[in-house]
């Protein structure tokens, strides 16, 4: 085949496909983004929604809420080393004091922290954007 006749039907297989060059990185990241949200939530109700409600709300002044917290939101890297290591002391989330502590897990691999992550963060009023298996990674080396 002619390098002419090969130009031209490569032009017209990526004419057939509808896609604009960089769109199939962006398809494909959303699906990644899905199937994060998707494996977050069954890792969230595994491991976190018995203390902190299915529907991210926390448990009156025990467990604090998920849902729209200004806590969780404010510091994503926190967030991440909490899961793995756990939390103790008093913290504030949305004017509320809690006093509870929160066991680390410490058997979840970086991606189920990276879904479980992405699942919070993007639930219940929440919005960030996926996290990646990079930022948990940077994140738990940096945990105090």
């Amino acid at each position: 085949m002619n390098k002419g006749l090969l130009f031209l039907v490569c032009i017209l297989i990526a004419a057939c496909t509808g896609k604009k060059s960089g769109e199939s990185t962006s398809a494909s990241e959303n699906v990644k983004f899905e199937q994060y949200l998707v494996e977050g939530q069954q890792l969230y109700q595994i491991h976190c929604a018995n203390c902190h409600q299915m529907n991210g709300e926390g448990l009156a002044k025990l467990y604090p809420p998920l849902a729209k917290s200004d806590y969780l939101m404010g510091d994503i890297d926190r967030a991440i080393c909490i899961q793995k290591n756990g939390q103790q002391g008093e913290i504030v989330v949305n004017g509320i004091d809690f006093n509870q502590p929160m066991p680390g897990i410490g058997t979840l691999t970086n991606l189920e922290i990276a879904e479980i992550t992405t699942y919070i963060t993007n639930s219940w009023g929440n919005e960030h954007g996926m996290v990646s298996i990079k930022e948990v990674e940077s994140a738990l080396k940096s945990c105090q």
